[in-house]
């Protein structure tokens, strides 16, 4: 909402100067965007009056005028207004004056006549819209004023924002009960502006809608002169809150909703059909707007309507058959209480104005009837007419009784020191919150404008922002901090990755915890999702449960932008559905990377291959090598959702499932934009119990024997578990095995393949001798042969 100070300062006036007047604002919880200082941008204009009017010889468009502007001499101006008349004060830009975009008044000859100035326009001072008219001013204006001083212009223009919590923040009504509040002043009360009723002709009003609809207001107003111009008064502070409009109606409409916060509507009574009638719309019913807009209604769409047509939906979204014009002589004004789902609704399809804004933030139910004669008021007053009765229809009582009991105990508690039983009931005194304080607590309840105060801590926020944040000093905390080893441990694990993901050239990237529902469904087609109640967006609306669609999604941005080789990683938590876990929601901390296109840059000695599942899976055991002993990880081949089912394994420790690897699904590659050499993994850093300690030893000066066998086994035994068992055969000696070669063919019957597999040996005490070697590696051979039927190939 944009306001300006003055028009502020009209209905509560603080002896502060207006930078304090600002820092209020924002203390009372209303957010101040910005404050803009307003000055003119012409000089020299003064007031005037016309004390000659000749129409010109050879052009009856242009009129000689002669011009008193408190000096001896008249001024002699060629004029071609419409409204140029005898005896009318006006705003004279006399020679050497400056306009707005710095045009300077000289004298001239116009037709054949001297012209030593110019009547000026609002429009030509820099203000409101194009207007060929000149300014009028009122008959008791002193001649020979500065205009400028005399339209105070000179102004600051302060633009606020609010919370969904402080509705009331968007009227100078609810701003000047804080700042009143604060300053310890007393508001004056409203003035109930009852107009006469000069017929008793009402429309029907029928809400078939109660749930949607709360109450409906209408008055007619007849014979009004649609055609009057909007009074200085009002144009002056409308423009300043850019809701000026050339429509006088909808001009008096937004200054009401300004001032007290109370969105009216107007029909054009001529084009209702005897009734109103508040109902949900059909489906595929059509409201038909200005400029041949036809849009297409749901059954969700709470619309006003009469026996024929639909004539507005909530919003002041007018049918083209009920708009004002300046044809319009008898009006229907009106208000209403809409329910908050039914204005979502209407959000979603027709988009947010300013009325919607107001409705769905809230709206005072109490105002309404006032809001009415307010607005009724003005009418009468600058466009004339007569009215009827207010007829309104309510479908729910609206019964405002939210009693809290506030206990003095608590807000000690937490302001953090003793505070006066007196203060807290002059506070809430100055709120209008009407209370009675028992021995240790009062018993409060809150202004029908505070529809927001639930509970007891909402009032003790109220209390405190009038009080003054400011005032309530600083007391040290004591808190006696456990700290948790496993987070110490998972922030050193990270470390360690990091390090070592950053020196093979990978980039840390950072993404939110939510994600487009859609691409967990397409990568984890399986996994229950955690949705938000009150997402930021659509596309955000679901917690993640792996950080894998992330760096998808940064994989297929930097694809789009030409970036052929791309290592990426991330760490945070992801969040799964535990009923056994606190909330019913399982959080657990993971680390994933990512790798996609070519291995290395294009150079003239190397060749250019694409990244594959080993380059990635060679960089996760450099980071699992820094946590534990390779020994105990094991890679086992499983189909994993989102990977690719000929390259996916499982990653465990210790026989415990702690996270996954391999290429990403085709069927993901074409609706994710992202390259068939792209590969992940993912691994929960939760899943350690330590960190492998640091050991230091010698190195042994006795050299090293290798030996080297190739054994035929079935397709069907995975490698892992024939190293697994020649580790396990060698556990008390130390022996380092290597798988260096995998190999089949047609030849090999039964589908067997062949294993290479290197063994070293070196003792810390003494040289090994090639019979010992023999012996154990002969033994070792047996042991495979009898668990895997594994063969000795010559």
């Amino acid at each position: 909402m944009k306001f300006s100070e003055k028009w502020l300062r009209e209905w509560i006036d603080p002896k502060v100067n207006s930078k304090i007047l600002h820092e209020q604002i924002s203390s009372s919880g209303i957010e101040v965007e910005y404050v803009e200082k307003i000055k003119s941008t012409f000089s020299g204009i003064i007031v005037g009056k016309i004390v000659q009017c000749v129409l010109h010889s050879q052009f009856p468009n242009l009129k000689i005028l002669k011009v008193d502007i408190g000096k001896k001499e008249l001024l002699n101006i060629v004029c071609g207004a419409s409204n140029c008349c005898n005896g009318i004060k006006v705003a004279v830009a006399t020679v050497g004056s400056t306009l707005s975009e710095n045009v300077i008044i000289n004298k001239r000859i116009l037709k054949g006549e001297l012209s030593e100035g110019m009547l000026c326009s609002f429009f030509e001072l820099g203000l409101f819209v194009n207007d060929n008219k000149i300014i009028e001013f009122p008959k008791k204006t002193p001649i020979g004023i500065n205009v400028n001083d005399y339209l105070s212009l000179n102004d600051n223009i302060i633009k606020v924002s609010i919370t969904s919590n402080r509705p009331d923040g968007l009227s100078l009504l609810g701003l000047s009960r804080n700042i009143a509040a604060i300053n310890n002043l007393k508001m004056s009360p409203l003035i109930y502006r009852s107009v006469p009723v000069m017929f008793e002709k009402k429309v029907d009003i029928d809400i078939q809608d109660k749930k949607e609809c709360i109450n409906f207001l209408g008055r007619i107003v007849q014979n009004i002169d649609i055609n009057v111009d909007t009074p200085f008064w009002m144009k002056k502070k409308l423009f300043f809150s850019d809701l000026l409009s050339e429509n006088i109606i909808t001009n008096i409409i937004n200054y009401v909703l300004i001032e007290i916060g109370q969105p009216l509507n107007a029909l054009n009574l001529d084009n209702i059909n005897n009734a109103i009638i508040v109902r949900m719309a059909k489906d595929k019913e059509n409201i038909f707007l200005e400029n041949n807009i036809e849009i297409c209604l749901n059954k969700n769409i709470l619309v006003v309507s009469d026996k024929e047509k639909i004539l507005s939906i909530p919003g002041n979204i007018n049918s083209c058959f009920v708009n004002i014009n300046k044809n319009t002589k008898n009006i229907l004004l009106t208000s209403s209480l809409i329910s908050k789902k039914s204005i979502s609704y209407i959000i979603r399809k027709m988009k947010s104005n300013k009325v919607l804004e107001y409705y769905n933030y809230g709206i005072d139910p109490f105002l309404q009837t006032y809001a009415i004669e307010y607005a009724t008021d003005l009418i009468i007053k600058i466009c004339g007419g007569v009215t009827g009765p207010i007829n309104t229809k309510k479908s729910n009582s609206v019964v405002y009784n939210n009693k809290i009991r506030l206990y003095h105990e608590k807000i000690n508690k937490i302001i953090g020191f003793s505070f006066d039983i007196i203060i807290v009931s002059k506070i809430l005194h100055s709120l209008d919150y009407q209370f009675n304080f028992q021995e240790k607590f009062w018993d409060v309840i809150p202004p029908s404008w505070r529809f927001d105060i639930l509970i007891e801590e909402d009032v003790i926020s109220d209390i405190l922002r009038i009080y003054g944040y400011n005032k309530i000093y600083s007391t040290p905390l004591k808190e006696f901090l456990n700290c948790n080893k496993k987070h110490e441990l998972k922030d050193s694990l990270f470390k360690k990755s990091a390090v070592i993901l950053i020196n093979q050239g990978y980039y840390e990237v950072i993404n939110y915890g939510f994600i487009d529902p859609k691409i967990q469904n397409l990568i984890f087609p399986n996994k229950k999702k955690l949705l938000l109640s009150n997402p930021i967006s659509q596309d955000m609306s679901c917690m993640r449960v792996s950080l894998w669609p992330g760096l998808i999604k940064n994989i297929s941005y930097n694809k789009n932008r030409q970036q052929n080789s791309m290592r990426i990683f991330e760490s945070g938590l992801c969040f799964s559905v535990d009923k056994t876990k606190n909330l019913g929601v399982q959080q657990e901390f993971f680390l994933a990377a990512a790798i996609s296109g070519n291995y290395t840059k294009e150079n003239w000695y190397d060749k250019t291959r694409k990244m594959d599942f080993y380059d990635l899976k060679g960089d996760l055991e450099s980071i699992l090598e820094s946590f534990c002993t390779l020994d105990h990880i094991e890679f086992r081949r499983e189909i994993i959702a989102g990977l690719h089912p000929e390259q996916s394994a499982s990653i465990y420790f210790k026989n415990h499932f702690i996270g996954r690897i391999g290429a990403i699904h085709p069927r993901l590659e074409t609706e994710l934009n992202v390259n068939s050499s792209t590969f992940l993994f993912e691994i929960s850093l939760s899943n350690f119990p330590d960190i492998k300690p640091l050991k230091i030893q010698d190195i042994s000066k006795f050299p090293t024997i290798r030996r080297d066998i190739a054994i035929l086994i079935s397709e069907d035994i995975a490698v892992c578990a024939i190293i697994k068992k020649c580790k396990n055969f060698f556990i008390n000696k130390k022996v380092e095995i290597n798988l260096f070669d995998i190999y089949s063919c047609k030849e090999f019957y039964n589908k067997k393949k062949s294993l290479g597999i290197s063994f070293i040996f070196q003792n810390q005490e003494r040289t090994l001798q090639d019979n010992e070697i023999n012996l154990m590696m002969n033994d070792c051979i047996g042991a495979l042969n009898k668990k895997f039927q594994a063969v000795l190939r010559k």
